[in-house]
């Protein structure tokens, strides 16, 4: 999933619905798209979230550094939510899932293991910033050298309300919710035709989730069909956010919008 900005969100939502670009109607009209697609990911997040939330990430913080026991998360990082850490042993290896829990007795006997690649993990609220305490990653033993390390955990929600801001959801979801809900509120006419098609798309990521292990809201880590956390034999993925991807892909059809090197949304088939 590509994220996608509020202002490009916006822009592509006006031509759908065939308003103008320019004058004081465009700034009325701005505020009430703003709010339509904030909300459409506010919806979709509180429902979806942990499906369509899940990321992984090898870029932060990427890798081990020699004698550094502590580490930041990544930025959209919700550290609530489940978390799994993996490292790579040797390069070009399998990556290793991380145990959780850094206690009294391994602080205890720290001293006397010599560095060597990490083998658990845990959260400390450590650094102070602007006043606030931040969690960080803990890593035990503390690492001798570079270990690449991968990331999985669920992305909390971030801010949609300026233009350069980040959609947290998949931004085609935000849109065709948006489309639906903007459609219905301006009563044009073929409003039935995206509200039926956004209706099927959610119902067959819903059914995805429930395959996956129960309930959207909460992840199992092991089940046949979606692991959240890597095993000893085998790489970090996940075939729940492939079917979603491919889901979505599927449902939609992406054409350029008129004079535009944009895209949009356009209803089609919502068949497997």
């Amino acid at each position: 999933m590509t994220a996608r900005t509020l202002l490009s969100l916006r822009t592509e939502l006006a031509q759908r619905l065939g308003f103008s670009s320019s004058g004081s109607g465009a700034v009325l009209q701005a505020s009430l798209l703003n709010s339509a697609l904030r909300s459409g990911q506010e919806q979709l997040f509180y429902e979806f979230g942990d499906l369509l939330t899940h990321r992984v990430n090898d870029a932060e913080p990427g890798a081990t550094v020699a004698g550094q026991l502590l580490y930041e998360f990544p930025l959209d990082c919700d550290p609530l939510k489940p978390l799994t850490i993996s490292v790579q042993r040797t390069s070009g290896g399998s990556f290793m899932e991380l145990q959780v829990g850094v206690g009294v007795g391994a602080h205890n006997i720290l001293p006397v293991i010599n560095e060597r690649w990490p083998s658990r993990y845990d959260i400390r609220n450590h650094a102070v910033v602007a006043g606030v305490v931040k969690p960080m990653i803990e890593l035990w033993p503390t690492p001798d050298t570079a270990y690449a390390l991968k990331l999985e955990y669920n992305a909390a929600l971030g801010q949609f309300d300026e233009d350069g801001d980040l959609s947290t959801i998949h931004p085609q979801l935000i849109l065709l919710h948006s489309i639906v809900t903007m459609k219905a509120h301006y009563q044009q006419t073929d409003y039935q035709l995206y509200a039926s098609q956004l209706s099927a798309l959610l119902g067959r990521i819903k059914a995805v989730g429930l395959q996956a292990g129960g309930s959207t809201r909460r992840y199992f880590k092991r089940t046949q069909s979606f692991s959240l956390a890597p095993s000893d034999s085998s790489e970090i993925g996940s075939n729940v956010l492939q079917q979603i991807d491919t889901i979505i892909s599927s449902s939609t059809i992406l054409s350029p919008a008129a004079g535009s090197g944009t895209f949009m949304v356009t209803a089609t088939s919502t068949s497997t």
